[in-house]
Parts: C-alpha cells; structure tokens; sequence
C-alpha cells in the first residue's frame, strides 16, 4: 500500500533501528560531540521522523525541513539526553514539539494539494497519501505512517508513542478501514 517513496523520499531500505542502539548514539553526540554518531543516528531515524512530522504537518516540504531542524535540536541538546531507554520517544518529541511550534505560529495546518506531492510518483500512492491526511485523526495517521512509510513494527510504535500495543493495533487497522473504504467509494481498487 503506501510506500516510503509515497511520502516524498527516495526507495530506500529502512535500517535496523532495533539493531543500532540509539540511546549510545545519543549519548555519544552529547558528550563527545561525535560526527559519526550523529550521522549514525540520522541515518537510522529520519525516516521515523520524517513520516512522524508529515502525520501532524500534512504537507512534504514543511515536512522536510522540519526534519532538519528536529536534527539540529538533537545535536544541540544531545548532551541534556538522560538515558531512559526511549531513546526515539525522546527523538520524537523533539519533533512533536517543533511540528507544534510550526503549527501554532502559522495558525493552521497547511493545505495538501496534488501538486503538494509531486516527488510521489505512483498514483495510487498519491491518492492515498493525500486520503490519510485528510480523512483520519491525527493519532490514527502517526500509526499509519510510522508503520507504513517508516517500516517501525507495532510494539516500536507502541514504545516510541507510550501507548499501548492493542491501542496501535486499533489505530492502524481504523486507518487501514477507513483508507479502504474511502479508496473503494472512489472507485479505486488495491
């Protein structure tokens, strides 16, 4: 269904973030200032990010930068991080916090149109992508995309957001539903 390339980025394999222990990362960026682990940790999390950002802002170049600035924030306050274990619940609300920020100084969300997701190539992809920003809740949309765009398996999901893994089972097949649904009363067929 929704690929990666659907929300505005090259196909590309999504690392192991399960395999890359992003807490030492963090703590690396913060008491050495360590280049490597800054591109390390960008590398495993962007994607992660990035369709985090685009579930609140709704729009791929906003998106984008924001995904910068959420990196510059870490690399500024990496040395604030105190280890918990959720690292990327940590990385997330650093976005979450920014795309908020975006949201209350522009005082709206900001429109999606076709010409908003020109980098997405696929039609049905398209069309998809610009259904979930405008039919589902915004928690339903986290899930969908975190799951669908950022390749994050639910029990991640369930962690990094700090809800409930049967509450991220909920969510994502509400959003597949309604998707289905939706797509289905347009007439298109998966």
């Amino acid at each position: 269904m929704l690929s990666y390339a659907a929300t505005g980025y090259e196909e590309q394999p999504m690392p192991a973030v399960q395999h890359i222990n992003i807490e030492v990362l963090i703590v690396r960026i913060g008491r050495e200032d360590d280049v490597h682990a800054f591109i390390e940790l960008y590398e495993a999390t962007e994607r992660a990010v990035y369709a985090y950002i685009l579930s609140i802002i709704q729009n791929t170049d906003i998106s984008m930068d924001l995904v910068q600035e959420t990196y510059l924030c870490v690399r500024r306050s990496a040395h604030l991080y105190v280890p918990t274990g959720k690292p990327l619940s940590w990385l997330l609300s650093i976005a979450r916090r920014l795309s908020k920020d975006y949201l209350r100084v522009h005082k709206h969300i900001p429109t999606h149109t076709e010409s908003s997701f020109e980098c997405v190539t696929e039609t049905v992809d398209r069309i998809i992508l610009i259904r979930a920003l405008s039919i589902l809740r915004s928690e339903d949309r986290q899930v969908l995309f975190l799951h669908a765009a950022a390749g994050l398996r639910h029990r991640e999901i369930a962690a990094y957001l700090s809800i409930p893994i049967s509450e991220v089972r909920k969510r994502y097949k509400h959003s597949v539903d309604k998707l289905t649904k939706q797509l289905y009363e347009m007439g298109v067929s998966l």
